[in-house]
């Protein structure tokens, strides 16, 4: 069997930017059992690093002054190219948000808005890159795009990130591809709604975990949806508000 690559279109980092950084460290340590190490930025503050065992899982900010917006997750996605894609954004009618811009010894990455307001990190690393690391409890594992036009949203996509599409293993529904491997799902959005990403941790108890976020001062915002031969989610917000998703795969046959 050949070794799985990174593809464009593969999901490779997501990062919170909250309002309390010792309230994150706190609530996703006991929640999902990360540590975090913090990196010195400087002027841009310290960067903070979650690990779960030896497997580093995500980053964290602290919120910068007086920026006009909520606690949130966002999701990096591998392109061919960074500076191309922010183009590409431009011209099917999105937004560039943050030009292209380097992360020292790390990648390059812009930050865009799609047409309907949900906003995506493309991302290209620097150096060699190593197989994708395989899907674990405590760590990222699937996106979500909630948007009014899933259709046209799947054209925007595939012209500026390089998505292929396909049908939801149920074959009702569907999903974002890179190369072979399905790497999100497209949701309609309630009419009025907010067009935005999601991502998921994978958990061993979607409900367990759930209620575990009640109790650390978490929200609950969808206490259980069952996916037909994918597995059970759970909608949380932590206590800034961030929301995220829990999964819990199912049993395979």
């Amino acid at each position: 069997m050949a070794e799985p690559r990174w593809s464009p279109g593969m999901f490779v980092w997501r990062e919170l930017m909250t309002d309390d950084v010792e309230g994150a460290r706190r609530f996703y340590g006991d929640l999902l059992g990360w540590s975090w190490k913090g990196e010195d930025m400087g002027p841009a503050g310290t960067y903070w690093l979650a690990s779960r065992g030896e497997r580093q899982v995500c980053g964290m900010m602290q919120k910068p002054a007086g920026v006009p917006m909520p606690s949130a997750w966002s999701s990096y996605v591998l392109v061919d190219d960074v500076d191309a894609a922010a183009e590409r954004c431009k011209a099917a009618g999105g937004r560039v948000l943050r030009p292209p811009a380097d992360i020292p010894n790390v990648g390059r990455f812009a930050v865009i808005a799609d047409p309907w307001g949900a906003v995506l990190e493309p991302f290209r690393a620097s150096g060699g890159e190593s197989a994708p690391p395989a899907p674990a409890v405590g760590t990222f594992c699937w996106e979500t795009l909630v948007t009014p036009d899933p259709a046209a949203a799947a054209t925007f996509y595939g012209k500026v990130i390089g998505f292929g599409t396909g049908r939801t293993p149920n074959g009702e529904g569907t999903v974002f591809t890179a190369g072979e491997a399905m790497v999100a799902d497209l949701q309609p959005a309630r009419p009025g709604g907010p067009s935005y990403w999601a991502t998921y941790v994978a958990v061993e108890s979607a409900e367990g975990s759930r209620d575990r976020a009640a109790k650390l001062g978490g929200k609950v915002i969808v206490p259980r949806i069952d996916v037909p031969k994918v597995g059970t989610v759970a909608i949380i917000a932590d206590p800034a508000g961030a929301a995220l998703g829990l999964f819990q795969p199912g049993e395979r046959g």
